[in-house]
């Protein structure tokens, strides 16, 4: 028998070598199995509310979740159904983010124009979106519309209605009134998300009034006998004094609120005021349903980039002549159906 001594030297070199690379092969496996099963472990295992555990520590993130298992449905019972007051939000913004839940503050959540940036735009959103929620969440007989449509080429089809609900369901603002008003006016159990919708084809503050009335009808199949419209201070007379005559609304069944963003957030309510008389309530004034000014056709031509048509004249027969009326005379009560 030969010994180990008598080989040639490179032979038990080469012998050695490959004894330690089996070795290493083996325990390589073995630890790349190990950390297999740990990280598949610490992946599944949940914590004592349910949530997965992250792998980079800590309880996993589901920050980009919006809807839960158990959120509210949609007309719960037939809530919506009994409906007879109407709370609308005008949209002004559509969202591009995929984390909402500092959309109140983050102004790279939402597509603005650069005259909308710098002056607390995500506030004010967010403290109409609370509003709205507020005052639905007083009245059990009634549907909170947040309105506006697909107004902006560059985002996609996504429309403000929707963006509003999206950011109520990310940053949980449905019983933020439950927990926190003092005034003991909210219902005893929170039905708000049942109650809430989106009208999604609006391009002027005149269509998120109009359309949301027959978005009202298309629900409950019945009008509304209130409406309360919430948006900026500046723009209230032009929905108490321009809006609602030109619709024929009764005035003591409306209702607006008025909320500005702190003056901190760039916020300058003058200048918002005096834009508000140039662009907007000058022209409503000779052209209350804004079919024949230039101004007022060009925006809702740019803030229709997808050629949206709007469905109301079949859902809504009633309504058709208002629908399809330009003035610019006031239309005939008798071809409203309130």
């Amino acid at each position: 028998m030969i010994s180990s001594e008598s080989l040639p030297r490179v032979t038990r070199r080469r012998k050695t070598m490959r004894r330690k690379t089996s070795l290493a092969s083996k325990y390589s496996r073995i630890t790349v199995l190990t950390v297999l099963v740990v990280m598949t472990t610490i992946y599944w295992v949940q914590n004592s509310n349910g949530s997965k555990l992250s792998l980079r520590g800590g309880v996993a993130s589901d920050r980009n979740i919006w809807v839960q298992n158990d959120a509210q449905k949609f007309n719960d019972h037939n809530i919506a159904h009994t409906a007879d007051h109407l709370v609308m939000v005008a949209g002004h913004s559509v969202i591009v983010s995929g984390h909402l839940e500092d959309a109140g503050t983050d102004e790279k959540d939402w597509y603005l124009l650069d005259y909308q940036k710098g002056h607390g735009l995500p506030q004010a959103i967010l403290a109409h979106i609370r509003q709205g929620i507020k005052i639905a969440s007083q009245d059990q007989n009634s549907i909170l519309i947040f309105s506006g449509g697909e107004t902006r080429a560059s985002t996609g089809p996504i429309n403000e209605g929707s963006s509003y609900f999206r950011v109520a369901d990310a940053m949980k603002l449905w019983n933020e009134s439950q927990e926190n008003l003092a005034d003991g006016n909210s219902i005893s159990e929170n039905t708000v998300r049942a109650r809430s919708i989106a009208e999604e084809f609006a391009t002027d503050s005149f269509q998120n009034l109009l359309f949301s009335i027959c978005r009202f009808k298309e629900v409950t199949g019945h009008y509304p006998k209130k409406i309360t419209v919430v948006s900026f201070s500046f723009k209230q007379r032009r929905f108490e004094e321009l809006h609602a005559i030109a619709l024929r609304w009764p005035m003591d069944a409306f209702q607006y609120v008025g909320i500005d963003p702190d003056a901190s957030t760039g916020f300058d309510l003058g200048s918002s005021a005096e834009g508000e008389k140039t662009n907007s309530a000058i022209p409503f004034e000779s052209d209350p349903y804004g079919c024949h000014t230039q101004i007022l056709q060009e925006k809702r031509q740019q803030r229709n980039p997808f050629s949206r048509t709007p469905p109301y004249e079949l859902t809504c027969p009633e309504m058709k002549e208002l629908l399809k009326w330009c003035g610019p005379d006031i239309i005939s009560s008798v071809n409203v159906p309130w």
